[in-house]
């Protein structure tokens, strides 16, 4: 991967936010997902049972960085090369504490952390943060410090309505020893990935970014990844809850256009549960 080339500008990340009163700002909406868009503390998606699908062959992986949770839990099923992305700088750097954290503090304080985060607008000022701050990297650092009162990790819900997804206490004793100290992070958007990316991975995990792409999109988006995935290797397309979320019409198109080279599928967690979490895959067969 090359490493991103854009540089952080404040005073552009603070105008993505609107002062509502002295106690409350929040992110301007019509801004969704954009350079310094809030990022998920904790993500909603059943990561420890996607990671898990690819656990066997998945040595060198390329994933959005999300919450962080997402480079984290395939470090934890082995993955030992892992690279990420996203358009969000905030992204970064609560992948980047995260990191920093579960090197240095035990479960439960890393778990208090996060729910302080999601409250907080003041994160160098939440112990536990505090307590790290010296091991997270110094771009992240400087965000933090500057973005004090901007509520950069309150995207989606709070973690208590995420508790299934936080790390066991055998996890986390296993994420001190396959967790790294920081990430690769290239900060872009999908659509331009490919042109940050120097090699070939086992798999590509795009969260479900596709999701909100149209046909012709997702599956420019899909075609211009062929070239850096190793033969059998997989893109998870898109991850969500239910099958009824599955943009169908992006993969039947996928199926067609690309059956030279790729098979499109589905994997579901559980194919008795009509409502069960859901995969869409694409592997690369030539």
């Amino acid at each position: 991967m090359k490493n991103f080339s854009q540089r952080l500008d404040i005073n552009k990340a603070k105008s993505e936010y609107i002062k509502i009163s002295d106690s409350y700002t929040l992110h301007n909406f019509l801004l969704t997902f954009s350079h310094y868009s809030p990022a998920y503390i904790v993500t909603n998606e059943d990561i420890r049972w996607v990671s898990g699908l690819t656990k066997s062959f998945g040595h060198s992986v390329l994933t959005v960085a999300g919450s962080g949770d997402q480079p984290i839990f395939y470090a934890l099923n082995g993955a030992k090369d892992i690279d990420t992305f996203d358009i969000s700088f905030c992204s970064k750097t609560a992948m980047d504490i995260k990191t920093a954290a579960i090197k240095k503090l035990p479960r439960t304080e890393y778990i208090k952390m996060l729910f302080d985060m999601y409250d907080s607008t003041k994160i160098s000022g939440i112990p536990s943060v505090s307590k790290i701050f010296e091991h997270i990297p110094q771009d992240s650092k400087f965000f933090v410090k500057e973005m004090d009162e901007m509520p950069i990790f309150s995207n989606g819900l709070p973690p208590k309505d995420y508790k299934y997804i936080l790390p066991t206490e055998d996890e986390y004793i296993k994420m001190r020893s396959n967790v790294p100290t920081q990430f690769n992070f290239i900060w872009v958007d999908l659509s331009n990935l490919h042109k940050h990316l120097t090699k070939k991975y086992d798999v590509i995990n795009l969260s479900n970014i596709l999701e909100y792409m149209n046909i012709q999109q997702a599956n420019d988006i899909i075609a211009s990844l062929r070239n850096h995935v190793q033969k059998n290797g997989y893109i998870i397309a898109q991850t969500c809850s239910c099958d009824a979320d599955i943009k169908q019409e992006i993969f039947y198109e996928a199926a067609n256009r690309f059956k030279k080279w790729a098979k499109v599928g589905y994997i579901k967690k559980d194919y008795k549960k009509p409502n069960s979490d859901i995969v869409a895959i694409i592997q690369k067969v030539r």
